[in-house]
């Protein structure tokens, strides 16, 4: 779940306390994850590292190094090395102040091109910084920039905590970055809900839904082989309808074709080599997608997973609704 909240650093520090546990120590799982987490970081030389240590405990050889090539990635890239590039922490200041913390994410995302924005040390939130952060969005937004979120869930409760039955103009600044927020996440049916308690609470029309395209993610889904006109050349059978990079909202291309994929076939063999994770906050999300395939009717096979994701989902109870296949590590 660290893995998946993007909070690798704790995911790591975690694991590698457990491998030295007397317990843990003879758990393959839980150094088959650490092996996953340097692998997908192209973190060779702890990976090379740990691979000794393995062979010492287990006497039996560790799991192969894949090249980057070969290894999943994120939609923007193959490996994280430009999501902790363009990865912004927004945390208040020394005096407690986002003001100035606001001026500098947006000036570090026009240099960087792209952004990822971390929340999760947003504790609170000014009225004033709630509008500085949305025109900071809404400004990037317009020039296109492709943008993602960590840990967006606890701060939209943190917005709406401040929205209180009877809507005063203060507090409407708090109701217009929400919107913001869900226009950059594509979650238009929010949006309208949204809207709707909007317009009951001012009496005024509610802002107008927008189309924002991330096209660094849109890039990654069209660069997967599209060849319709030859299904064997983009899906083989045997191994069925590839997902690609970080599952998050930012996915939906790639959850549209699944859907449409999955439209067509009995049995929904989903390959999941090449995801580098499932973000936490949208493993519910990515549940009811498989849960709605396999309600239909449908055999859902989740293949390839490695540890971190397969634990992941487990966590989350995909195996009611689809049978889960881990990759061959060892």
């Amino acid at each position: 779940m660290l893995y998946s909240a993007n909070f690798n650093d704790a995911a790591v520090a975690l694991l590698k306390s457990e491998i030295k546990d007397s317990a843990g120590k003879t758990n393959k799982q839980v150094w088959l994850m650490l092996f996953d987490i340097y692998q997908a970081s192209q973190n060779r030389s702890e990976f090379d590292a740990l691979s000794m240590l393995f062979t010492v405990r287990f006497e039996q050889s560790p799991p192969p190094w894949a090249e980057s090539g070969d290894s999943a990635g994120d939609p923007r890239r193959s490996t994280q090395t430009r999501e902790r590039k363009d990865l912004f922490t927004l945390k208040p200041n020394a005096s407690g102040d986002l003001a100035a913390e606001i001026e500098k994410f947006r000036a570090f995302a026009e240099a960087q091109g792209t952004v990822r924005l971390d929340v999760s040390k947003v504790t609170a939130i000014s009225a004033e910084e709630a509008t500085l952060l949305n025109n900071a969005l809404l400004l990037l937004r317009k020039k296109n920039m492709p943008m993602w979120f960590n840990s967006i869930e606890p701060f939209e409760k943190l917005l709406r905590s401040q929205i209180a039955e009877k809507a005063t103009e203060v507090q409407r600044y708090y109701w217009l970055l929400l919107f913001e927020l869900l226009i950059i996440q594509g979650r238009s049916q929010e949006f309208e809900d949204l809207g709707l308690e909007y317009a009951v609470a001012f009496e005024i029309s509610p802002p107008i839904w927008e189309i924002y395209v991330n096209s660094v993610a849109i890039a990654a889904a069209k660069a997967a082989p599209a060849a319709k006109a030859a299904p064997s050349a983009a899906i083989q059978p045997e191994v069925g309808f590839p997902l690609k990079g970080v599952i998050s909202a930012a996915s939906a291309n790639q959850i549209a074709e699944l859907n449409g994929f999955a439209a067509n076939h009995t049995e929904v063999a989903i390959d999941t080599s090449k995801v580098l994770r499932i973000e936490f906050g949208f493993a519910s999300i990515f549940f009811e997608v498989v849960k709605t395939i396999q309600v239909a009717g449908k055999r859902v096979i989740l293949s390839n997973l490695n540890e971190l994701n397969a634990g992941l989902l487990e966590a989350f109870g995909f195996n009611r609704y689809a049978i889960l296949v881990r990759k061959k590590s060892i």
